[in-house]
């Protein structure tokens, strides 16, 4: 900040935003809205995969490119029963995009073997880091 002293009221926003978003985290009602939210937008997803291939047609698209990484955070959470696999054509959509070479490249080799575990300690290691500077 000493840097840009312009921007230190700009970083002070952002850090509230971040303080704020994280103590709407800890609010039930809030948790229990989102999940909602989360499950809408999965069976609009359902029913529109039962139509198209994709998202928005027969060609992946950057729609699908935007929702890919829900899909791979729920897997992250181990919460693919819940949300993914009681969706049939959901599941087939996320077998057939975990198929595609740049999911490999871009996602898939962080979910093979150990580095599975690896991506799970590093967000929990920021998680964690987080947390104890945002109660001090």
């Amino acid at each position: 900040m000493a840097e840009a002293p312009d921007l230190a009221s700009m970083y002070h926003t952002k850090l509230r935003e971040a303080y704020d978003k994280e103590e709407k985290l800890k609010d039930p009602e809030i948790v229990k809205q989102s999940e909602e939210k989360l499950c809408r937008l999965l069976d609009d997803a359902e029913l529109q995969l039962d139509q198209t291939k994709y998202l928005v047609g027969d060609e992946f698209t950057l729609a699908d490119a935007m929702f890919v990484p829900i899909l791979v955070r729920i897997t992250l959470l181990d919460l693919e029963e819940e949300y993914i696999t009681c969706r049939p054509k959901m599941e087939e959509y996320y077998k057939l995009v975990k198929r595609r070479p740049s999911y490999e490249v871009v996602i898939g080799k962080y979910f093979r073997g150990w580095r599975k575990y690896r991506t799970h300690l590093k967000t929990l290691c920021f998680l964690s880091v987080r947390s104890m500077f945002g109660r001090y």
